[in-house]
């Protein structure tokens, strides 16, 4: 059975505001769906990295109540300088401007974007993969959990591996991952955290993509996981999926892609 991580899905108020927004980053926005309740867009760099789902409710634009769940999103990449430059032309407000650290051979910098959420930029000196030419592609997202243990636990039992762990001032964090492709998410328990993680109207769910969306559903329900959605096989795209949900409350469709 093959798993990996693949889009995850944040609310904004202004869809087409928040796709313009990625495109200047030099992401690009590879699909638009509607479903009953929301409009959505895919951004991503399709030769590299992960992608991110973007949605916005039928309803009305609304603000977007951050909750606690989502910390930032990583976009990497090889000319951090114009990116961020880029991206403060475009309509995201600068948080900090590139610099370099000492710690990892990296310059990072952050924005944030009109809805709130907070964006790393990042540059590796250099990459591992000897990438010295892409603009830009996304990295990781980071989700804030109470228990990182559990956690890790619960993505290493759909299938994915913790393949880093990192302690940073006032967190400790882990990222998960099928190495050979996907996404990666990264895990990070604060010193501070108290209390449940509040969802609030931000974050909606993230999709692990596998050969096998029955045998993995079976597999998190023996290791005691909640199922939210037994698996179904839909009519509109050539998809059985299924919803678990895991330690903290985040929603997990697993999406199996028939061949038709």
């Amino acid at each position: 059975m093959d798993a990996w991580l693949g889009q995850y899905w944040i609310y904004v108020s202004d869809l087409d505001r928040a796709v313009a927004l990625y495109e200047s980053l030099g992401l690009e926005c590879t699909s638009r769906t509607e479903i009953e309740g929301a409009s959505e867009a895919i951004c991503e760099n399709p030769y590299k990295g992960g992608k991110l789902q973007l949605a916005q409710k039928s309803e009305g634009p609304g603000t977007i109540d951050p909750g606690n769940a989502f910390w930032k999103l990583y976009v990497a990449t090889n000319d951090i300088e114009r990116m961020h430059e880029g991206a403060i032309a475009s309509g995201f407000t600068d948080v900090s401007a590139p610099e370099r650290q000492g710690r990892w051979p990296m310059t990072i910098a952050f924005v944030r974007d009109p809805d709130g959420y907070l964006l790393e930029l990042t540059q590796r000196h250099p990459w591992q993969d000897g990438d010295s030419s892409t603009y830009s592609w996304l990295n990781q997202f980071c989700i804030n959990v109470t228990d990182l243990e559990a956690a890790v636990r619960f993505y290493e039992t759909l299938g994915l591996r913790c393949t880093s762990r990192t302690e940073i001032e006032g967190a400790s964090e882990a990222i998960c991952e099928n190495p050979e492709k996907g996404g990666k998410v990264q895990l990070a328990r604060h010193d501070g955290q108290r209390g449940p993680i509040d969802m609030g109207s931000a974050f909606w769910k993230l999709y692990v993509n596998t050969d096998d969306c029955r045998g993995l559903h079976d597999i998190a329900l023996r290791a005691g996981y909640r199922s939210l959605m037994t698996p179904k096989r839909l009519q509109r795209w050539p998809t059985t999926v299924a919803f678990v949900e895991d330690p903290d409350g985040y929603r997990v469709e697993l999406v199996e892609r028939h061949p038709d």
